[in-house]
């Protein structure tokens, strides 16, 4: 019995979860980020989304959670910056 030949690979895209605590307001305003896939994009859209946010004075830590493959760049901030947004709104 012959097995078809395999179609298109599909690309897996990985969940990325994203948890943003601001720094009280006598806190220094450093953005700590926990090393890992996309970190360094995400860092920097976080402290984009304080900035327009009128909060750039703040800071805070980012966690970032990836579930399957390696988070693509783009998939990392954007997860950073709904994860401050929810963070501003609360």
């Amino acid at each position: 019995m012959k097995r078809a030949a395999p179609g298109p690979a599909r690309l897996r895209r990985a969940l990325v979860r994203a948890r943003f605590r601001p720094a009280g307001p006598d806190g220094p305003p450093v953005l700590t980020v926990r090393p890992g896939p996309g970190s360094g994009p995400a860092a920097a859209a976080a402290a984009r989304a304080l900035a327009e946010a009128g909060h750039g004075h703040l800071g805070g830590h980012l966690e970032l959670r990836a579930y399957g493959p390696a988070p693509r760049p783009q998939d990392a901030a954007d997860a950073a910056r709904r994860a401050v947004h929810r963070a501003l709104a609360a």
